[in-house]
């Protein structure tokens, strides 16, 4: 694997994570890995890379980086593939029917930075609105996000993060440093992400919930698939 697919692995176990929470095929839930470093069964953990504890969403604030406005998003009228084919249970299906469509993996970026209305969302993604309606609908039909009219003639709703859909902040934190680090702009991120906590700028870290070292490739192990 290159070193721009092991830097995937932080995002990875954040999948992981979320999976083993909100999917519902045995697999997922049977599947375990092992921290080598200490030992214990693996909790991946967020934390914060300057002051090494952990954190929720909560816990950080968003403000314009330097690189904002820098790439305009663009898009394709050709459908992506939201669905899989087969009914047969995979490892990270629920996760990747989210990160695997790219306008919903822009929604959910636009929630959690507090985007929560239809223009908004528009704006942020680049999303035409005839995409964004159907993204919208197949993540509230998924109970990711729940919608909550503002008003009734016509009809325009507010859209919420769900706990299952606020559970997947860890997927698209991971994902944003990944995605600054090989498609960013070269005068730097379009975000910058600060925990409040510590009041220094956060760069997340994935670390082992019992020993609380930053995880990396070489120090995991699947233990278990059970059938």
């Amino acid at each position: 694997m290159t070193g721009k697919g092991v830097d995937l692995f932080p995002t990875v176990l954040t999948l992981y994570v979320w999976e083993r929470k909100w999917g519902t095929a045995d697999m997922r839930r049977n599947l375990e890995l092992r921290h080598e470093s200490c030992g214990a069964v693996l909790k991946p953990v967020p934390v914060c890379g300057a002051c090494k504890q952990s954190f929720g969403l909560d816990e950080v604030s968003f403000v314009e980086g330097p690189g904002i406005g820098l790439m305009p998003a663009s898009y394709s009228r050709r459908r992506n593939q939201v669905s899989f084919q087969s009914d047969q249970p995979s490892l990270l299906r629920g996760s990747v029917e989210i990160l695997g469509d790219r306008w919903s993996a822009l929604i959910m970026r636009a929630i959690f930075t507090g985007l929560n209305r239809f223009d908004g969302i528009t704006a942020d993604t680049g999303a035409a609105p005839a995409i964004l309606s159907d993204r919208l609908k197949t993540l509230v039909e998924s109970e990711v996000l729940k919608s909550v009219p503002y008003q009734q003639n016509p009809v325009r709703n507010d859209y919420f993060l769900t706990k299952k859909g606020f559970d997947y902040y860890s997927v698209i934190m991971m994902l944003m440093l990944w995605g600054d680090k090989y498609y960013g702009a070269a005068e730097g991120p379009p975000v910058l992400l600060t925990h409040t906590t510590c009041a220094q700028r956060l760069i997340p870290e994935i670390a082992c919930g019992h020993c609380k070292e930053t995880v990396c490739p070489q120090s995991v192990t699947i233990t278990g698939l059970k059938n």
